[in-house]
């Protein structure tokens, strides 16, 4: 969620203001009230509560619906920061799964360590559907990058393994 400074917020509130149709000082001072404070502009909770405001405003003609559309994208815009690299996953990780019946699958995950890596990978659904796991071993780099005589960084044993299937 882009976070939005007072300045920013003051002038969104000012534009509303602006595009309000035929508004009584009463809808007037309540939108005033749902202007956040400084400790409050990180809150996600204020803009829902401006945004039903808003959507009822729209309902009863007060506001054109359209320009709610762009107020939206404002309001509830991903942060340009977390589109970026995660630190997290910032390493890649391949990750065979060798089960009883001799069947490997194999997964790319991104981590920061191999054991991360495993657990991150325990989180999928399709790790869940796997029966009869035996070991599980995890490789540097991506399935597509990874040497035909790579050797695994960490192999977790039968009794190493959690939330597997029997």
């Amino acid at each position: 969620m882009t976070v939005l400074n007072q300045q920013q917020t003051n002038d969104l509130f000012c534009d509303i203001e602006s595009r309000l149709l035929g508004a009584s000082s009463v809808i007037l001072e309540y939108l005033n009230n749902l202007k956040p404070a400084c400790s409050e502009l990180g809150q996600i909770e204020w803009r829902y509560r401006l945004s039903g405001f808003l959507e009822g405003l729209s309902l009863t003609g007060h506001i054109d619906s359209l320009y709610l559309e762009s107020l939206a994208s404002i309001l509830f815009a991903r942060d340009v920061k977390s589109r970026e690299v995660r630190p997290g996953r910032a390493h890649a990780f391949s990750i065979d799964i060798i089960t009883d019946q001799s069947k490997v699958y194999r997964f790319d995950v991104p981590s920061t360590n191999p054991l991360d890596a495993y657990a991150q990978l325990t989180k999928r659904t399709a790790y869940n559907a796997i029966p009869g796991i035996e070991a599980i071993e995890v490789y540097a780099g991506f399935r597509k990058d990874r040497a035909k005589e790579a050797q695994p960084l960490r192999v977790f044993a039968k009794s190493e393994l959690i939330y597997s299937n029997p």
